[in-house]
């Protein structure tokens, strides 16, 4: 999906900004009030990405030409600094000597901060868009990310100028856009469907929030809703004349993640990762979420079965995970 098709979306809400500047303030204000309630209401991610990232580094580690030693790290879109506390986590933890957290959002890096200052590793916080970066990295981590970008050809040239040679690139946590569709992957949901009593029929992003996690929202906020304080914001801001419906928010955020009223979102394609990373090794491929949801969102059947399309390295599943070094010939 491309910021054009926001115009119909920018008409009825009566704002006069362009389409640039329209994307951008909505992702900043919805990203600024999630950032509160981010870590738990993506409690359930904690685990499976712990896992995705162990299993990256893993696959990394098994090349004999990457080098241990201290590294710098740029965590882009870092939000309340989740996946570099995974990566701190990982067996390549120990060698992470600079952090650099990168967040458009003033809020999601205050947060970020507190657990930063936990990590007993050299940090900066950085409240910009990745463009207005031209420092090198060893590095660079991408969690739940790709699917907001909205010209990502733009965006992955970028990474490409900001990584060292033989610099890695690890990107995971969005939705595997080759497999949405694919016979396999839509069986498993019908399996799932079938077979437990609190299925989902359709995995909206909403969809995917524990309903204890939408009333601890509710209790939190009291009578406005989330999407509420969202609108009221971006009123305020004069950024729009005319309320959103949760869906339509989701469709500017989400950009590339498909909704109840916009379905022609694809996710984000491998093929078009390696089209665009054409200077790039791809040293691990993997995928998750093979019943819709995460591991720890599943029964424990569910879970079992998970973690045997896990161990396969079975690529059908709903998201993407991907870990690649920079060549020499590169940018």
């Amino acid at each position: 999906m491309s910021l054009e098709s926001l115009k119909p979306l920018i008409k009825k809400t009566g704002s006069k900004l362009s389409v640039e500047e329209f994307q951008s303030v909505v992702n900043v204000v919805f990203h600024d009030y999630e950032a509160e309630h981010y870590d738990v209401m993506h409690v359930d991610m904690k685990k499976s990405l712990q896992e995705q990232i162990d299993l990256l580094i893993g696959d990394l580690l098994k090349d004999e030409t990457f080098k241990s030693n201290n590294k710098s790290l740029l965590d882009v879109g870092c939000g309340t600094g989740m996946s570099t506390e995974l990566l701190l986590n990982s067996k390549i933890g120990s060698t992470l000597h600079k952090i650099s957290l990168l967040d458009t959002s003033p809020k999601m890096l205050q947060f970020a901060e507190e657990k930063a200052k936990k990590w007993n590793v050299n940090y900066e916080l950085i409240n910009a868009d990745i463009s207005n970066l031209d420092t090198k990295y060893d590095i660079i981590i991408i969690c739940s990310v790709l699917h907001h970008i909205p010209n990502l050809e733009v965006f992955l040239n970028k990474i490409k100028m900001l990584l060292n040679t033989n610099g890695i690139l690890i990107h995971l946590q969005d939705p595997n856009g080759d497999y949405l569709t694919n016979n396999d992957y839509r069986k498993r949901l019908d399996i799932y469907e079938k077979e437990t009593t609190d299925a989902h029929k359709s995995f909206n992003i909403r969809d995917l929030i524990p309903k204890k996690i939408k009333h601890y929202i509710s209790r939190k906020l009291g009578r406005k809703t989330y999407i509420d304080l969202v609108n009221d914001k971006l009123l305020e801001l004069n950024a729009i004349n005319k309320r959103m419906t949760a869906d339509e928010i989701w469709s500017i955020t989400d950009i590339h993640v498909e909704t109840k009223d916009i379905i022609e979102n694809k996710g984000i394609s491998f093929n078009f990762l390696k089209k665009q990373l054409s200077d790039f090794s791809i040293v691990s491929q993997r995928s998750y979420g093979f019943y819709g949801l995460l591991k720890s969102d599943l029964s424990e059947e569910f879970q079992e079965k998970e973690s045997e399309l896990i161990n396969k390295n079975d690529l059908t599943g709903r998201n993407i995970a991907c870990l690649w070094k920079k060549n020499n010939l590169s940018i």
